[in-house]
């Protein structure tokens, strides 16, 4: 169909991950009420993982990779689902939701700098403006009128989470896309870097700081299982969108997701979330950024 070849078929992927991942953080976000983050982490983490599994053993892939691709869905476990998640939280914790999510919302521009640096991309120009319009509504939408840190605290080493967490989101996807030089299995990177992901955080249970029980109400835990099974659907497009488009298109459009979830909320969630002028603008920065990197792409 010529829509699909013009917004581009990875490209849309991407984009169709972003909102499913969304409906997925709406779930975990009504069953994180009754369960606590490390035990929703570990049953999201397992089911998509376990999907993967599935997926590779249906489509003959499991058993025909090579060490190498392996070694590379590993780095993509270590890095986004165990490093990522890990020090964004820790950041939410020191410094507040308001300056976390503006830094850790820096992924796509370092995910773009990765891909020219390491896998020789060539992004337009109008790709990378349209990646930082979605960058500046992803952290407009972040931002919050929370004083309860302040700036000079900020500025004293709690500022390394987010951006560590920026960092190892954004390397992911090129640890993906150097795996596929290899083999290009979707379904077994699903598999290893979540499995992966749960296996470290098992680990390092003792150590992790504040709530790292692992506890939940039946009610939370079938939202969260449900979290988990449409997580599949996201993680297995997002996977299979790095087979088909570069990064520096891809990972921008995956990252549109908290316009989606603001609007799942408002009308699923008993409004919890409010449509203000702060909203509005950061939508039209996200779909002006979306329509620059799916018009320009090439």
């Amino acid at each position: 169909m010529k829509w699909i070849q013009l917004i581009g078929p990875g490209e849309l992927l991407a984009i169709a991950s972003s909102i499913t991942f969304s409906v997925a953080q709406t779930f975990l976000r009504q069953g994180m009420r009754s369960v606590s983050p490390l035990a929703a982490a570990l049953i999201v983490n397992g089911i998509v993982s376990l999907g993967g599994f599935i997926l590779s053993l249906l489509n003959g892939t499991l058993f025909t990779s090579k060490a190498e691709t392996i070694f590379w869905y590993a780095a993509v476990g270590l890095a986004g689902p165990t490093i990522g998640r890990y020090f964004y939280l820790v950041g939410v914790s020191r410094i507040g939701l308001s300056r976390t999510v503006p830094i850790s919302s820096a992924a796509p521009i370092w995910g773009t700098f990765f891909a020219i640096l390491i896998l020789g991309e060539t992004p337009t120009t109008m790709v990378v403006l349209g990646t930082l319009g979605i960058v500046i509504g992803v952290s407009i939408l972040g931002i919050q009128d929370d004083k309860s840190q302040s700036f000079k605290s900020w500025l004293q080493g709690a500022l390394m989470f987010p951006l560590v967490a920026s960092l190892a989101y954004a390397i992911a996807p090129i640890f993906a896309k150097l795996a596929y030089t290899h083999q290009m299995t979707p379904s077994v990177g699903m598999a290893v870097s979540f499995a992966t992901a749960n296996c470290i955080l098992l680990l390092t249970k003792p150590i992790l700081p504040g709530q790292n029980e692992i506890r939940g109400k039946k009610r939370g835990l079938l939202w969260v299982g449900g979290a988990g099974a449409i997580g599949i659907c996201s993680s297995y497009m997002l996977w299979t969108a790095f087979t088909m488009a570069s990064v520096s298109t891809a990972l921008p459009l995956s990252r549109i997701a908290p316009i989606w979830v603001l609007i799942l909320s408002y009308f699923f969630l008993g409004k919890l979330e409010t449509i203000n002028r702060k909203t509005v603008l950061a939508t039209i920065c996200v779909v002006a950024g979306g329509v620059l990197i799916t018009a320009f792409r090439n």
